[in-house]
């Protein structure tokens, strides 16, 4: 089909240039002090912001920076309104577009220095803030030293979200159904964070207050999450069910069982999906214990349905249901590590 002259990309001009940002050099009330200064800050309605036959983009009106270092990146944060952090963007983008979260300032840490390492050692995996989930999916030792990072990332999206998506963006965000966070609370993580008073760490379970809320503090950034070494004699498991591959969970389970002498010794259970954040199924981890594949499945039913009691309805998929899809869940889950060639 033949491109008449209206069909030339967005932000391209007659002579074939990117066409100057929209309001750049502009310092209305309340610009953020960083906005428009300083190492890749621009400052304009919507940032770099351009048209398409006269029509403006999508999100609100924000402002852009992007900094060098986690310092310029807090201060910058510390001085606006409203400013969030800009790793891969596969939440954050969206939601601005269809203007359900309110950004005055967007800091894109992705060429900040030190932050996309993925660091195997004896103690576990280190994630930097801007590594991206297929090249942590892909790295063998990050897979042996932690294999539910592996089996948690082949859960997320499609190949193209998991590209630009990272796993402290994942754990940030705080989606209830998604299974990083779950990930981080079965293996015991630790998530480091930068702030205006200097650098602090917690843990997982500390981390996760609600659907989309956690420990963060104002102009505090997520720079790391530190993934324990599997306990040796372990099987991690990520299971969850679906209405297509790639979707949020409607539930999920993620399992860290030790298994010897063909039965179950002890377990890590952790459900998401089902709750406002990733829980441990404290009875379920009790019930397993000792379990081995010949025994009755129903004491490992009623525990699950027990630590799930407080399950939601959504229009997804009923609180009934979700408490039955983790019970069966742990049964698979169960089966699936005495079997598996991992186990001692």
């Amino acid at each position: 089909m033949r491109r008449g002259r209206h069909d030339r990309p967005a932000g391209r001009s007659d002579r074939g240039g990117l066409r100057r940002p929209v309001g750049v050099g502009r310092r209305p009330d309340g610009v953020p002090r960083h906005a428009g200064r300083g190492p890749g800050c621009v400052a304009g309605r919507g940032g770099w912001r351009f048209h398409r036959l006269g029509q403006p983009v999508k999100p609100a009106p924000f402002h852009y920076c992007r900094p060098a270092t986690v310092a310029e990146a807090v201060e910058a944060l510390e001085s606006a309104e409203s400013g969030r952090v800009l790793a891969g963007g596969q939440s954050l983008i969206p939601a601005m577009n269809f203007r359900l979260t309110d950004v005055s300032l967007l800091v894109d840490i992705g060429r900040v220095a030190g932050l996309d390492g993925v660091d195997t050692g004896e103690d576990g995996v280190t994630v930097g803030a801007s590594a991206t989930q297929s090249r942590v999916l892909n790295d063998d030792a990050a897979a042996r030293a932690v294999p539910g990072l592996r089996a948690a990332l082949r859960h997320v999206g499609h190949l193209q979200i998991r590209n630009r998506g990272t796993v402290c963006g994942s754990i940030a965000h705080a989606d209830p159904a998604a299974e990083l966070p779950a990930l981080a609370v079965a293996t015991g993580a630790v998530i480091g964070v930068a702030g205006p008073d200097g650098h602090r760490t917690m843990t997982a379970p500390d981390f996760f207050l609600g659907p989309f809320w956690t420990a963060l503090e104002d102009a505090e950034i997520v720079t790391e999450v530190r993934f324990p070494a599997a306990p040796a004699g372990s099987v991690t498991v990520v299971d969850e069910i679906s209405r297509r591959a790639g979707d949020f969970a409607v539930a999920g389970l993620v399992s860290v069982i030790h298994v010897d002498g063909g039965a179950v010794r002890s377990a890590r259970l952790v459900g998401f999906g089902v709750g406002g954040v990733p829980a441990r199924l404290e009875s379920a981890e009790a019930a397993i214990s000792g379990w081995a594949s010949d025994h009755p499945d129903r004491e490992l039913i009623e525990a699950a349905a027990h630590d799930t009691a407080d399950a939601f309805d959504d229009i997804h998929a009923t609180a009934w249901y979700r408490r039955e899809a983790v019970a069966a869940l742990l049964v698979r889950a169960a089966r699936r590590a005495l079997a598996s060639p991992e186990a001692p």
